[in-house]
């Protein structure tokens, strides 16, 4: 528990919690391991958990198309590689929508820390804190991927 409490506070995502937050968290999620070309989730899928990376590496994946002047096959377009520290599924905390693309772990053992959402939720109910704090992290991080999409589009990247 040590190595994840440790991780997580690195994490940009629980920047500014408490130790004693981040145990809370810790507590209601729980762990999985994949091995390399296992899918984790899925594009279009309900989203309800986020994952934090522990050990390994995932791949994401969207639909061909999605990313400009990006070659791929054509059923799909890898888009980025994550590894230690790194988290995903961010928008399956805030909303139960399909998700966006489909994530798949790229070396045997790859194991990711699992974040339910209905059991964050209890607990912000419990610990506006900790709600906020995390709300306002993942708000962050999602602006910042959509702006440099945009500028990405934009420039003709």
């Amino acid at each position: 528990m040590e190595e994840l409490t440790e991780l997580l506070k690195r994490s940009d995502l629980f920047c500014g919690l408490a130790e004693e937050a981040i145990r809370q968290l810790i507590a209601i999620g729980r762990w999985a391991t994949y091995n390399a070309d296992e899918t984790i989730i899925r594009e279009g899928d309900p989203s309800d958990e986020l994952y934090i990376i522990q050990k390994g590496m995932v791949e994401v994946v969207v639909p061909h198309g999605t990313v400009p002047d990006i070659p791929g096959p054509p059923e799909a377009t890898p888009v980025v590689r994550l590894g230690e520290g790194q988290i995903f599924g961010e928008m399956g905390l805030v909303d139960r929508g399909g998700r966006s693309a489909t994530v798949r772990a790229v070396m045997d053992g790859t194991t990711v820390f699992i974040l339910p959402r209905d059991a964050f939720y209890s607990l912000c109910d419990q610990n506006h804190a900790i709600g906020y704090t995390v709300m306002r992290n993942i708000a962050r991080d999602l602006s910042f991927k959509l702006r440099h999409r945009n500028l990405r589009v934009v420039a003709g990247w």
